[in-house]
């Protein structure tokens, strides 16, 4: 495959995306990287222009046919930006130069803001490591790919570009379950379509090792307490608590693990986890029991297989297929105002663990992801790994913090330290209309 890549198709995962974002559902997700030093936008800009060529399938805007919408090669340089207080919001594509990603940075940090029609958290965290490597190596540092990093000098493989449900497709394995109504969390909307974020910081040995000791991964563990800290939080002292509907968590899952493939463009699906709410008296223990039961019953390699089955089984229906992209349009967006935010409560993604190659690692203090809420989905929870750095962010919709201080007040308890981080957006209408207040950095207030 050439360097410039004409078009291709969105995968399936990706289609729906384009026809129903809107700016109270961005669809949008931030992975970054915080250096020891003061990031230098020019370098950084020359970074970018460098590492998109060994990435085409993200040198690419979104256009529309008249039977689907596809990704068209962009000849256009991306300008870096400097971050603002607007965290994971909708991407203006025309503002941004087609693209559909945006490299931002402030002070130390560099970081992607990706709408997820392009690629998940493996492929950008791919792409934000070898966007990082560059920049330090265009500063004159020392550093080596050591096998992990996709450098300027080598050639795009065409197994990167691939679209690998459609590779894994199974004809004979795509029955699709009905989808019940989940619990929807409530509270006071922010203004302005603004996001609400609170980073917890922990020691990922001290975490590891109070799951192994319970026996639970970090993901059974921090889903179930999630799903606890709503419970206290918004359903425990209400009338009538068994007339609830379950609190679902989707949690996706990198099909990397159970499926062979070098893609970095959508590969992933969502692993669904429910409790049931039935009384006024549930512990974290029975949580924990059910949730672990659920992941591992999920995680069945041909349950993934069934779920990735049944969204290629409609993407490629002959009738569909051949429908003018203007009806297609109208079933997508009517399909997701139907189902959208009422068949799950909220999400946790655990990004997993990021390596560096040993050269870089001088040069890095943290990473974290940010998956973004909105209308629907009110909290959304991300977590990710670096060396013995565990960050859990939660992303709100919503002025109220109530499960996540329930939640970490939780983890304090059980004798684990946390530094935590908030941009406090419910005061931005306050600071951002102030003008003696417009050049203060709220993002970085931090308490322990």
């Amino acid at each position: 495959m050439s360097e410039k890549q004409e078009w291709f198709r969105l995968d399936n995962s990706g289609k729906v995306y384009p026809e129903v974002y809107s700016e109270r559902e961005s669809h949008t997700y931030r992975v970054q990287v915080e250096l020891i030093e003061e990031i230098d936008p020019i370098i950084l800009q020359e970074a970018t222009n460098q590492i998109l060529k060994r990435f085409p399938m993200f040198k690419v805007k979104l256009k529309h046919g008249f039977f689907l919408t596809y990704l068209d090669y962009n000849p256009k340089d991306l300008i870096v930006k400097e971050i603002t207080h607007k965290l994971c919001s909708t991407i203006d594509f025309h503002a941004n130069r087609g693209y559909l990603f945006k490299v931002l940075y402030r002070h130390n940090i560099i970081a992607l803001e990706m709408f997820h029609s392009l690629a998940d958290g493996a492929g950008v965290m791919a792409f934000l490591v070898a966007m990082v490597f560059q920049y330090l190596k265009l500063k004159g540092y020392p550093v080596k790919p050591e096998n992990m990093v996709l450098t300027v000098d080598q050639k795009p493989r065409d197994e990167e570009f691939e679209d690998a449900n459609q590779i894994y497709y199974d004809k004979t394995n795509h029955k699709q379950t009905k989808q019940t109504k989940a619990y929807r969390l409530t509270g006071t909307m922010l203004q302005e379509n603004d996001t609400g974020l609170i980073t917890g910081i922990m020691s990922t040995t001290k975490v590891l090792e109070y799951c192994r000791s319970i026996g639970l991964t970090i993901t059974e563990f921090l889903t179930s307490l999630f799903i606890y800290s709503i419970y206290q939080a918004q359903i425990q002292n209400r009338e009538n608590v068994s007339r609830e509907y379950p609190i679902k968590i989707a949690v996706p899952v990198n099909l990397r693990r159970f499926f062979p493939t070098h893609t970095l463009r959508n590969f992933s699906n969502v692993m669904t986890t429910q409790i049931e709410i039935q009384r006024d008296d549930l512990s974290l223990e029975e949580i924990t029991s059910i949730i672990k039961k659920q992941l591992l019953e999920e995680t069945k390699r041909e349950v993934l297989l069934r779920k990735l089955s049944v969204f290629v089984k409609y993407g490629n229906f002959p009738l569909f297929r051949f429908l003018p992209y203007f009806i297609k349009k109208f079933m997508l967006k009517f399909g997701y105002k139907i189902l959208a935010g009422k068949v799950t409560s909220a999400s946790v993604t655990n990004i997993g663990i990021i390596r560096f190659p040993e050269s870089v690692k001088p040069y890095i203090k943290g990473v974290t992801a940010i998956l973004g809420a909105g209308k629907n989905s009110k909290k959304n929870c991300s977590i990710i790994t670096y060396e013995d750095k565990l960050k859990i962010s939660f992303a709100r919709s919503i002025i109220e913090t109530d499960t996540e201080r329930f939640f970490f007040r939780y983890l304090t308890d059980i004798g684990i330290e946390i530094e935590l981080v908030s941009n406090y957006a419910e005061c931005y209408p306050i600071l951002v209309r102030n003008k003696r207040n417009k050049n203060q950095d709220f993002t970085t207030k931090t308490s322990k």
